[in-house]
């Protein structure tokens, strides 16, 4: 047997699913492009209110997302196999949208994830709003 896991019979399943076209979420198109429209500067946002010990941080949508993108990048690069594609933010929470390596396990979302809450939690000072990860592609390496 090959030790590459592509030829693996027991992802039989995997390579059948992949193969079978998977439909957008709804509102994902729009959550990006109106993120990567706040990166250009395309709009602008009230800036989020996050609660803070000594009151309040504000934090705007561009900022937010933009730190977000870079702090799940540098995250993604720790776990190994886990590239980010896009970061939106929808209504209070953020999306992070991510391809994995084949054989990376599923539970990298769920890593990935939580360091990232984390490093924002570190970088704002205060709770971040929710983060969610969606695993939206594979790559073969």
């Amino acid at each position: 047997m090959s030790d590459d896991p592509r030829d693996d019979p027991r992802w039989e399943q995997v390579r059948a699913a992949a193969n079978r076209p998977v439909p957008t979420p709804p509102g994902l198109v729009e959550r990006v492009l109106r993120s990567v429209g706040g990166v250009r500067g395309g709009h602008t946002t009230p800036p989020l209110d996050l609660p803070s010990a000594g009151g309040k941080t504000q934090v705007s949508e561009r900022a937010l997302v933009l730190m977000t993108r870079k702090l799940a990048a540098e995250a993604g690069r720790g776990i190994g196999g886990v590239h980010v594609s896009a970061v939106a933010l929808e209504g209070e929470v953020l999306q992070v949208l991510v391809t994995v390596r084949f054989g990376v396990e599923a539970a990298a979302a769920d890593l990935l994830r939580h360091r990232v809450t984390e490093a924002l939690t570190r970088q704002l000072g205060s709770p971040p709003p929710a983060v969610n990860v969606h695993v939206v592609d594979v790559h073969p390496d």
